[in-house]
């Protein structure tokens, strides 16, 4: 073959690889398309439009910092019927159930068939714990804490060893920068490798990330492990602090919804990298279902100064779309950061100075986290109700045996538990409303960090700016697999 075949040959070996293979992916999405009744145009322009409005209804009803609503709390646990909840047995119980499944899992992944769909771990680890843990750290509170079977396992290793070893300090210049490399390679894992499909792989990589979690844990203390090297410690806790109940010190409170991204520090850079990073990962999913990422592939095949090194790299063996997805991974956070860091300078400009672009940068960002639940809920939602229904059969048989352990192996799955139109509902409603709450948090957030309400005010215009871009360029984006 001479070189202008040869090339001519790898030039449709790399348009078939970019164009050909990918497509919208249907893991989160509805094979099915929702007509609107009016212009997608339209509910973007309108929910832009509500959280512009928002932001003017706060600036007029919210004058001061309310201290006195943020700090009511009511104890659940002094309710009767809830009360056992608190008690020691009950404690001990979930927490013995909590390693017990983990357990389980491990045993399932290394004996178990290797067809993820018929073997428990890959389901139970992607769609049960993964996205149904994080709606409930967002709605009920940190769950994680009491039933983490890396923390219990260290709890009962340290109360076998007498609980006298002396760890070392926790490195400060660490911060949750480990955490959040951790996280960056299990985002990787979900949305764009395929290792964690296999139920031996997956096993395989929980039991590594359990012998540097127990690491950190007995070098450092488990504590200081848990708040900055546990990825989903930090993970579930940062969703946590919008729940309307908080654990702690053996009580149970109830509390106003979202009162606890009312940090009355900054939290530091890597903590600000944390939160973005998690609002990354799900606006890339949705990306990966659109249009704009087909065409985005076929302009990268169409281009001539790519061509060659790609062809390079395909002859090499390299899978020219993960590597594609994986810098576009890797770029976005970058994108993302720098966007806010812009945005959080302004915000120290329009407030008329006083407040370094790092503090800004740290008392502002979490006002994003409702954002970042909105989205997980919106994108997730179907893949929850409808992939997690795979629990049900494979409770029975989770070794994938042939067993029928509680009747259920037969269970078949119902795909219209839940619609295209009332996920696009879900979708404008929660994220909507999430925004309005972010575009508050951030207000209340202002009124404290600035010395007047003036400049509190000011502040917020570039906030503003932001949350309106993000409404309407988010919901397009969860709109594509379901109006398109």
């Amino acid at each position: 073959m001479n070189p202008r075949t040869r090339k001519a040959a790898g030039l449709n070996l790399l348009a078939a690889a970019l164009i050909g293979l990918p497509a919208p992916a249907a893991a989160h999405a509805f094979g099915s398309r929702y007509d609107l009744p009016l212009p997608l145009t339209l509910y973007l322009v309108g929910a832009g439009a509500v959280v512009a409005l928002s932001f003017v209804l706060v600036a007029l009803f919210v004058r001061q910092h309310p201290e006195a609503s943020e700090q009511w709390r009511f104890d659940l646990l002094t309710v009767p019927f809830l009360r056992p909840l608190g008690h020691p047995l009950a404690l001990g119980s979930v927490r013995v159930l909590s390693v017990a499944v983990f357990v389980l899992l491990l045993a399932t992944g290394f004996f178990g068939i290797p067809d993820p769909f018929k073997n428990l771990s890959p389901i139970f680890v992607w769609v049960i714990w993964w996205v149904g843990m994080a709606f409930v750290s967002a709605v009920g509170g940190n769950l994680w804490a009491l039933i983490s079977p890396w923390t219990i396992v260290a709890r009962w290793a340290g109360a076998l060893a007498g609980g006298n070893r002396n760890p070392r300090p926790y490195p400060s210049c660490l911060g949750k920068w480990p955490a959040l490399i951790l996280f960056f390679v299990f985002a990787w894992m979900e949305l764009i490798s395929d290792f964690g499909e296999h139920p031996f792989t997956l096993a395989s990589l929980i039991v590594v990330y359990s012998l540097i979690t127990w690491t950190g844990m007995a070098v450092y203390g488990r504590k200081p492990w848990e708040e900055n090297g546990e990825t989903f410690a930090i993970i579930f806790s940062i969703l946590s602090r919008f729940a309307p109940t908080h654990g702690v010190d053996g009580r149970w409170n109830l509390r106003l919804p979202a009162v606890g991204l009312l940090d009355t520090r900054a939290v530091g850079p890597s903590m600000v990298c944390f939160v973005l990073l998690l609002l990354t990962t799900v606006t890339f999913d949705g990306i990966l279902e659109t249009p704009l990422w087909v065409d985005f592939l076929d302009w990268i095949a169409e281009n001539q100064t790519l061509r060659d090194p790609l062809i390079a790299l395909q002859d090499a063996g390299y899978d020219l779309v993960k590597l594609i997805k994986t810098v576009v991974l890797a770029a976005l956070p970058l994108f993302f950061l720098t966007v806010f860091l812009v945005v959080s300078r302004l915000i120290t400009a329009f407030g008329g100075g006083g407040v370094t672009l790092g503090d800004a940068a740290g008392y502002f960002v979490l006002s994003l986290v409702p954002i970042a639940i909105a989205y997980h809920l919106s994108h997730y939602l179907t893949y929850l109700l409808i992939a997690g229904q795979n629990i049900i059969p494979l409770a029975s048989d989770p070794f994938g045996f042939g067993w029928d352990l509680f009747g259920s192996v037969n269970y078949r799955i119902d795909l219209g538990i839940i619609d295209a139109k009332a996920t696009w509902y879900v979708a404008v409603t929660s994220i909507i409303t999430a925004h309005v709450l972010a575009v508050y948090i951030a207000h209340v957030m202002a009124l404290r960090v600035f010395a007047s309400r003036r400049a509190a005010l000011m502040s917020q215009a570039p906030m503003l700016v932001l949350m309106v871009a993000y409404t309407m360029v988010g919901l397009w984006i969860l709109s594509q697999p379901i109006v398109a």
